[in-house]
């Protein structure tokens, strides 16, 4: 029907009127459905007088308080956890009111067991209710290596220690959990059932879970480990993304991914510090720390006065980098370092810094640069796949020669560096600049300062010069890692892993006073006996090097890397505590097979399940009559060994029953094809120095309790 124009053109003005009005009032519903979502930055910090960088994170639309009450009683009112289930949905129960008094709980994190209000950088007083000064916040911003960008920011999730578990905030590197999780990653919350005498210390009183929701359990074989949880002010306030040696971190990330780790201390074998420890002036934080834990926990006295506690030192020296308060503080606890000096070294003027039996040798973790020199994503010689040159060189040294960074003379005198620094032989004891003086010119030894291609020289080369430097060498992991072996020369020091690591199957170890014949030593060995070094080169590189942290180079699925490693030496040291680290594979024939990157049999699984079994009952005597610690003859390799003891840990020997064990593939750097293995830039929360969340292992699960384990 026709319309009127004069008629129809009032009702055709009210129609787009009102069309106009609903689009404007869905539009501005959105705007308001978002802000409660995420809000302005803007709006937020002039409602609340905070500074913009601070009010990234700051959004109490998040949660519904109690304000009649006055309790820090707190409920998520969306949806909080990234993983789809709140603490009281994981537990079956209702979520409990927080320990914590005031607003902690709206501005940083409750750590339940303590009743301790965690503060992320930028937030300060009892309940994280009151800003930090900006002059004061700059300066902890500086301190911490933060710029204003990353300091008392909401960051990206993977910036945080193990991505907060996807149940929290990631703010200036601090985790910000969600209402009932808590711990420096998010992993705690409190256990549905509770004890109902909480009488005694203050950190003994209530029972707490790791995961809860994702089925978590720890390892079977162990070793069982638990973590401290300290203010984020001791060791998450950094720019985790800015350390130059992360492996403490990387090593906190992994033990939970692992299975290592449990929430229950009175189970535990062993007890990890998580505190940055790299220079001298680190000092004064492991005293700080070690008071702190003895005042909020009684495990260290208990352990007569720290003996099963671990503490990681990624510097150049170790322990002999501590103050003599801190060495005497840990002097019964456990260190893992880069460096092994075992006695002092006169020549040198080092201090004894390891302690044989007590404290573990770790390799260092190459970083992806010094990969990147040595081509070993491109063409690692032990991949399958890669190429295998002829090995013409006779040794092949490329580094620098001097301390001073000058280059040696070659005219033929000695000293061959200048003395610039004052103290010339301390650097390497001098073992460079002498390995240099006697051999430099020698036919078919290439000994320089610079190469261009240390790659292509390392892969041709049968032997590789592995001296101390400035601290340990880098090239004890390196020429494993290229099929070279490796020749060490430094007097009294330990090497990655030794003595349960058996350096003399694959390197050759030369004195001090014996470097002027170095080439003699060399030209006496058997060519079968620098085949069978040769041929222990591939077991011993995946031992020194951290696949499940950093993924697969050479084709390795990370069972026997350095981690893995770590875990067994722990494993046997919770178990046969009397035991020397020498005769670790003569009483427990499971870890004689690891060290050899082979399955254990069914006999030596049954003989770790009694071990473990006899190491929490304290019946360790009892089993030495049985005869399971009975020293094996020396061709135990060739014969299992006969074990008696009682079964158990069903899931530890049904793989080792059932033939030879097929593991999933580690993801690879290389650009060699790996049948099986997906590639690394596909994990897609892998980020800056902290890697992926749980490990590298762990790429693309979401969820660390479902991490692949390789020994269950």
């Amino acid at each position: 029907m026709a319309c009127d124009v004069r008629k129809c053109k009032p009702i055709l003005l009210l129609i787009v009127k009102l069309t106009l009005v609903n689009l404007a009032i869905a539009t501005k519903e959105e705007k308001v459905v978002a802000q409660s979502k995420f809000p302005s930055e803007f709006s937020f910090a002039i409602e609340h007088h905070i500074p913009r960088r601070l009010a990234k994170f700051d959004d109490p639309k998040s949660y519904a308080f109690d304000a009649s009450s006055g309790s820090a009683s707190r409920h998520v009112r969306s949806s909080a956890s990234s993983t789809g289930a709140t603490p009281s949905q994981a537990s079956g129960t209702a979520l409990r009111p927080s320990r914590c008094l005031g607003e902690c709980v709206k501005y940083g994190t409750c750590y339940e067991e303590l009743g301790r209000c965690d503060c992320p950088p930028g937030r300060v007083g009892a309940d994280c209710s009151s800003l930090l000064p900006e002059p004061e916040l700059t300066r902890l911003c500086t301190a911490n290596g933060h710029t204003n960008i990353t300091c008392a920011a909401q960051l990206e999730p993977a910036l945080c220690l193990n991505a907060c578990n996807f149940r929290g905030r990631c703010v200036g590197g601090v985790c910000v959990c969600h209402p009932g999780f808590f711990g420096a990653d998010c992993a705690l919350s409190l256990a549905a059932e509770q004890p109902a005498d909480r009488r005694g210390s203050k950190a003994s009183g209530l029972r707490m879970e790791l995961l809860a929701g994702q089925n978590y359990t720890a390892r079977p074989s162990g070793p069982r480990i638990y973590v401290y949880e300290l203010p984020p002010d001791m060791n998450t306030y950094q720019n985790l993304d800015r350390l130059d040696r992360p492996l403490m971190y990387l090593l906190w990330q992994r033990l939970l991914s692992a299975g290592l780790r449990v929430a229950d201390a009175a189970s535990a074998d062993f007890f990890f510090v998580p505190v940055r420890v790299r220079l001298a002036y680190d000092s004064d934080r492991v005293v700080k720390t070690v008071s702190y834990i003895r005042t909020m926990w009684p495990y260290w006295n208990a352990s007569h006065g720290g003996s099963r506690h671990i503490f990681v030192h990624t510097g150049d020296w170790g322990r002999d980098e501590l103050s003599e308060d801190a060495q005497l503080l840990t002097r019964n606890a456990t260190w893992l370092t880069h460096w092994g000096l075992a006695r002092d070294h006169e020549f040198a003027g080092w201090k004894q810094a390891h302690r044989p039996g007590r404290d573990i040798v770790l390799p260092l973790m190459l970083a992806p640069t010094v990969l990147s020199t040595y081509r070993l994503p491109h063409n690692s010689p032990l991949h399958p796949a890669g190429t295998r040159m002829p090995r013409v060189t006779t040794l092949f040294f490329a580094g620098r020669i001097c301390g001073s960074r000058a280059q040696p003379t070659t005219n033929g005198t000695y000293p061959n560096c200048p003395n610039v620094l004052g103290r010339e032989d301390a650097y390497s004891a001098a073992t460079r600049q002498r390995a240099f003086f006697h051999h430099h010119g020698r036919p078919n030894w290439k000994m320089v300062s610079t190469s261009r291609t240390p790659a292509l020289d390392m892969m041709t080369a049968k032997f590789c010069l592995a001296p101390s430097g400035g601290g340990q060498g880098k090239r004890s992991v390196l020429a494993p890692l290229l099929g070279c072996v490796p020749v060490t020369v430094t007097d009294g020091l330990i090497q990655p892993f030794e003595p349960e690591l058996s350096w003399e199957r694959f390197a050759v170890g030369v004195r001090e006073r014996d470097l002027p014949v170095m080439h003699e030593l060399l030209e006496r060995l058997r060519p079968e006996q620098v085949a069978g070094f040769q041929a222990a080169l591939p077991c011993a590189a995946q031992h020194l090097f951290w696949s499940s942290l950093y993924g697969s180079v050479f084709g390795e699925d990370g069972a026997y890397d350095a981690f893995e490693t770590l875990t067994q030496v722990l494993r046997m040291r919770a178990m046969y505590p009397n035991v020397a680290p020498e005769e670790y594979e003569f009483v427990d024939s499971a870890f004689a097979a690891f060290m050899e990157c082979r399955e254990p049999p069914p006999s030596a699984l049954r003989q770790m399940t009694a071990a473990v079994m006899a190491a929490k009952s304290g019946m360790q005597r009892a089993l030495a009559g049985s005869g399971v610690l009975r020293r094996p003859p020396p061709h135990r390799r060739q014969a299992a060994n006969a074990s008696s003891g009682t079964t158990g840990l069903s899931t530890l020997m049904s793989s080792a029953a059932s033939g030879p064990v097929v593991r999933q593939a580690l993801c690879s750097h290389s650009a060699l094809p790996t049948p099986g293995a997906p590639s690394c830039s596909r994990c897609v929360r892998r980020r800056g120095r902290l890697l992926n969340p749980g490990g590298t292992i762990c790429c693309n699960t979401r969820e660390l309790a479902k991490c692949l384990r390789l020994w269950d």
